[in-house]
């Protein structure tokens, strides 16, 4: 036999029941004939019926393992003697790697006037270097007029030529007269 409460009401029966007069919801009935669940342990998706595989002859494994590492050793001391072999090669054929040091914050080049060019033609790089500083402070200039040029109103192209002057022209002048004076 259903019984039917009034919601809002406050019936007697539905307080004899054990429901509350508000309605109480799905979760709310003390009544209920289902039990708890019980507690489950949190044992983070352990299978503890997997087995553990524990090396029952540890003398043997230890030395599959100094084998291994002694084969390592050796393959990394001939690599090291052929290392050292090639590098006394480039040193005796005059190879210098040059190890890049300018600018400071983003080295690009190698550059040490003081110590790779003799003392009489120091005076000379060193012009040179000013020279090719000023290169760039000039273009990078030019980009800065024509771009105000261009906004008073002169045209678009003046501002690409400027732009392509200036990624061209600095790595050409190194390259083309800065280095073979460097190098000399």
């Amino acid at each position: 036999m259903a019984q039917r409460e009034h919601i809002g009401g406050s019936s007697s029966q539905g307080k004899a029941s054990g429901q509350s007069k508000y309605g109480g919801g799905a979760f709310y009935n003390p009544t209920s004939r289902l039990s708890p669940l019980a507690p489950e342990p949190a044992d983070f998706n352990y299978d503890h019926n997997a087995p553990v595989d524990i090396p029952v002859d540890k003398a043997a494994l230890l030395k599959k393992k100094e084998k291994e590492l002694q084969a390592k050793e050796a393959e990394l001391r001939r690599r090291e003697q052929e290392v050292k072999r090639k590098e006394e090669a480039a040193t005796r054929s005059g190879i210098v790697l040059e190890e890049k040091n300018w600018p400071p914050f983003f080295p690009i080049i190698h550059h040490d006037i003081a110590s790779e060019i003799p003392i009489h033609l120091q005076r000379l790089q060193y012009v040179a270097f000013t020279t090719l500083l000023g290169l760039f402070a000039c273009l990078l200039w030019n980009i800065v007029a024509v771009t105000a040029a261009w906004i008073k109103g002169a045209g678009v192209q003046i501002w690409f030529l400027s732009v392509i002057y200036f990624i061209a022209g600095v790595p050409l002048a190194y390259v083309l007269w800065y280095r073979p004076l460097y190098r000399l």
